[in-house]
């Protein structure tokens, strides 16, 4: 039993200096002593402000609970990569059965068969409840949008693309507080604490005001993955990991997975290039200089002028294919009427918005000499492409184009570049079950620990299907605080 000095606290109540909850027997194994004076108590703690944490301390504090949330960024910069995000939630289709399958399959696809199938199911099969859910809380979105090629739309938080999320967040917090909810920014989760049962019953902090137990029956990880934490990319996915660009917020160093593991979690997924999401970018706008919509319709070119891809593969192929690539750096050729297109539109209303340059040439070779390739080489490259597009295929290439083979022929010819690949966001992390329970490298489950996100459940394997982070986040949140406050 861990010992208490003076009164025991209620589940809902709150108590500070020597009465409090001391945890010392668990303190004393983690090899702190003594345990510190300040600790308080909750029903539920999260760890982590971005859409996996608010989702869970919404959901969590709806239910009843009284829920912290732990943050170690300052509040001005709260939400982590989901601030960062394009505010994309990828749903199936429609309400019906096959709507959903379809959606599964295409997520399947594009893991290779090595995702995580049963989170997709469950994504699938409340992904349009949960965004509706979203609304009913005050979040605006646009209209639904197709995610080509596959089976699956989009709701993007509005007013659009890389423009909501921050809005959003704050929004969500609000939410929070309203109904109880507490946040702490610039505290820092550093250990779990578990009592001589096996549970999990807290969290020890560092915050503005020193070292301190947070108590609580059950502790929410969605403190993210570890993309800016070189140590972990150098170990696990390659020994020039390290070198990659960092896209997102420069403090997702992997916390949660270091203090679960502390208490015996299994990690799952973190092995090699396939576990990270990396970008073809802009290299000062990294994070919503993303052209995803526009590539699938336009063609790649290395510095020599060549293709190396089939541009339908997506966004995170692409960005792992330049990384491969002469100088690691690409760019993204069309033409006006490619331009003109709704899904080349929203990438370069999103570029100019930002001040990156679009180069613009009224000739191949002019355009070859504005993103520095041979201009002889640019020029064979499209005529061969534009002889080979015949019904939005180009076959006849190596690589080959399966769908979106429009003819490049000008009047005015457009470019992206320079693109250079950065890390996202890294697909393993924290085993867990469908009820966002942390489990063991044999599956056994940890008492009072829960876990949803980027972190969490090793969801995707190579790349996945646009708005499947956030959908992920979102679903496996909400779940995670339904669990943590006893639904």
């Amino acid at each position: 039993m861990t010992h208490r000095m003076g009164p025991g606290p209620t589940r809902r109540g709150v108590l500070t200096g020597a009465g409090a909850m001391g945890l010392s027997a668990t303190a004393a194994r983690a090899g702190y002593l003594p345990a510190p004076e300040r600790t308080e108590a909750f029903d539920v703690v999260v760890v982590g402000a971005g859409m996996a944490g608010c989702a869970a301390a919404l959901q969590a504090a709806e239910d009843g609970a009284r829920v912290c949330v732990l943050e170690k960024a300052r509040e001005a910069r709260m939400g982590g990569n989901s601030a960062l995000a394009g505010g994309g939630f990828a749903m199936p289709p429609g309400p019906g059965e096959g709507a959903r399958a379809a959606f599964l399959e295409d997520f399947e696809k594009k893991a290779q068969g090595r995702g995580n199938s049963d989170l997709y199911e469950v994504m699938a099969a409340h992904a349009r409840e949960d965004v509706a859910w979203l609304a009913e809380h005050g979040i605006d979105f646009t209209d639904e949008m197709r995610v080509d090629p596959y089976h699956v739309v989009m709701a993007v938080v509005a007013p659009g693309f890389y423009m909501g999320m921050p809005r959003a967040l704050r929004h969500l917090r609000s939410r929070i507080e309203e109904r109880g909810g507490s946040f702490r920014f610039e505290t820092k989760a550093q250990h779990l604490v578990m009592n001589d049962a096996g549970s999990v019953e807290g969290v020890r902090v560092v915050g503005p005001g020193g070292v301190a137990d947070l108590t609580a029956p059950a502790v929410v990880l969605a403190a993210g993955g570890y993309p800016a934490n070189t140590r972990l990319l150098e170990s696990y996915s390659d020994p020039n990991a390290g070198a990659l660009m960092v896209r997102g917020v420069p403090w997702a160093t992997g916390d949660g997975l270091e203090m679960a593991r502390g208490v015996g979690a299994g990690w799952k997924g973190m092995g090699g290039v396939m576990a990270l999401h990396v970008a073809a970018v802009d290299p000062v706008e990294t994070a919503a200089g993303n052209p995803f919509s526009l590539l699938p319709h336009a063609i790649s070119v290395n510095r020599e002028g060549q293709r190396f891809i089939d541009e339908t593969r997506g966004y995170v192929a692409h960005g792992k294919a330049v990384l491969e690539q002469p100088g690691q750096r690409a760019a993204l050729v069309f033409d006006e009427k490619i331009a003109e297109l709704p899904a080349a539109e929203s990438t370069l209303g999103t570029f100019r918005r930002l001040g990156i340059d679009v180069k613009s040439a009224g000739s191949l070779a002019d355009l070859a000499r504005a993103i520095e390739v041979p201009p002889e080489a640019l020029e064979d490259t499209v005529t061969r492409y534009n002889a080979a597009a015949k019904e939005g295929r180009a076959d006849g290439l190596e690589p080959p184009k399966s769908d979106y083979a429009h003819v490049v022929e000008g009047p005015t010819y457009h470019a992206l570049y320079p693109l250079a690949p950065g890390v996202t966001l890294t697909f393993g992390g924290l085993m867990i079950d469908t009820s966002a329970r942390v489990l063991e490298a044999d599956e056994r489950v940890i008492p009072g620990l829960f876990a949803a996100g980027e972190g969490a459940g090793h969801a995707f394997f190579n790349d996945y299907v646009g708005g499947g982070a956030l959908t992920n986040c979102l679903v496996m949140g909400r779940i995670a605080g339904r669990r943590a406050a006893g639904g």
